[in-house]
C-alpha cells in the first residue's frame, strides 16, 4: 500500500476506506448490474484504473470469489445491465477513523522525511526513471536533448542528453542551453527550486530553445502554476505513467502526470503527446 505524500492526499484516502470493506467482487456486481459495465471484463479495466492495480489480477480475484459463492442467484458473467443491488455503504465508527487518521498521518511524516533524502536525489535505489516512449515522444517534438538538468549516469541510457547533471554535479548551479528535458525530484521544496530555475533560463538568460518537462499533476501547488505561467501547451495524461525502477519494477502512481511543452512547435506536440492524454 502506498503512504500518502500530502493531507490531501491523506483525506482522500479517508474517504475510501468504507469503500475497502466492500469486495471487488461487489464493486465489479454494482458496476455490471448498474450499465457501467457490460462484462467482467469491463469491470475488471475500470476497477484497476481505479485501484492502479493490474487488470488481470482484478479479474482473476473477482472469478475466484464468484466461484466461491454458490449462493448467488446469478454469476457475474449472466447479469445484465439491471440496477437492482448496489453494494452496501459501511461507514467506520469514530473511534475507527480517528485511529486510522492518526496512523495514516504518523506514516506520512515518516515518509516524507525519508523522502526528503531519497527523492532529491538522482541516483540510487530509490529512483524510479520515465518509460523510454514518453522520452522518444520529447526527442520527435524537441529533434534532440541537449541537456537534462536532473539525471542520473543510468538514466541517461535512455534519455541520451548531450549533457546531463546529477546530485553530484548539481544542475541548479548550470546553465541550460538548447532543448531541455526536465523530470525533476518531486519532494518540497526542490520541485520549486526546479521550475524556478528553469522558468529563468528559458524569460530572463533565454538560453533555452524549447523544453518539455514531467511532473505530477497537482494543479494546486504553486510550483505548478509558476510552470503553468510560462507554458506553451500542456498534456495532462489518461491514467498514469507507469515510472520504472533499474531492475524493471513498475511503479503504481496514485495521480496523473502532466507534461509542459515550452516553444514554437505546439502543433507538433499537441500530435504526438496527444496520443497519451488532453492537450491544453
Amino acid at each position: 500500500m502506498k503512504c500518502p505524500d500530502s493531507i490531501e492526499e491523506l483525506d482522500e484516502m479517508v474517504k475510501m476506506i468504507p469503500l475497502c470493506k466492500v469486495t471487488l467482487y461487489e464493486h465489479a456486481k454494482s458496476k455490471i448490474e448498474s450499465g457501467a459495465a457490460k462484462s467482467v471484463s469491463e469491470a475488471s479495466r475500470q476497477l484497476a484504473e481505479e485501484t492502479g492495480k493490474p487488470p488481470g489480477t482484478i479479474r482473476d480475484a473477482i472469478r475466484r470469489e464468484s466461484n466461491r459463492r454458490t449462493d448467488e442467484p446469478r454469476q457475474l458473467s449472466k447479469l445484465s445491465g439491471t440496477d437492482k443491488h448496489r453494494p452496501p455503504k459501511l461507514e467506520l465508527t469514530t473511534k475507527e477513523k480517528i485511529a486510522v487518521v492518526n496512523h495514516a498521518k504518523l506514516i506520512a511524516q515518516e515518509k516524507h522525511e525519508s523522502q526528503i533524502q531519497f527523492r532529491t536525489s538522482f541516483t540510487g535505489d530509490n529512483e524510479w526513471y520515465t518509460p523510454i516512449k514518453y522520452i522518444e515522444a520529447a526527442r520527435e517534438v524537441m529533434g534532440s536533448i541537449d541537456v537534462d538538468p536532473a539525471s542520473s549516469e543510468f538514466a541517461q541510457g535512455r534519455i541520451r542528453a548531450n549533457e546531463f547533471y546529477t546530485i553530484e554535479t548539481d544542475g541548479l548551479k548550470k546553465s541550460w542551453v538548447g532543448n531541455i528535458w526536465l523530470n525533476p525530484p518531486y519532494a518540497q521544496p526542490i520541485i520549486y527550486h526546479f521550475i524556478e530555475k528553469f522558468i529563468k533560463e528559458y524569460t530572463s538568460e533565454r538560453n533555452v530553445k524549447q523544453a518539455i518537462i514531467l511532473t505530477h499533476n497537482y494543479t494546486d501547488t504553486a510550483w505548478f502554476h509558476r510552470a503553468e505561467s510560462v507554458v506553451s501547451l500542456i498534456c495532462f495524461t489518461k491514467g498514469r505513467v507507469k515510472f520504472e525502477k533499474s531492475d524493471g519494477t513498475i511503479a503504481a502512481p496514485t495521480q496523473g502526470s502532466a507534461f509542459f511543452y515550452y516553444g514554437p512547435h505546439k502543433m507538433k506536440f499537441q500530435q504526438v503527446f496527444g496520443r497519451f492524454g488532453f492537450v491544453r
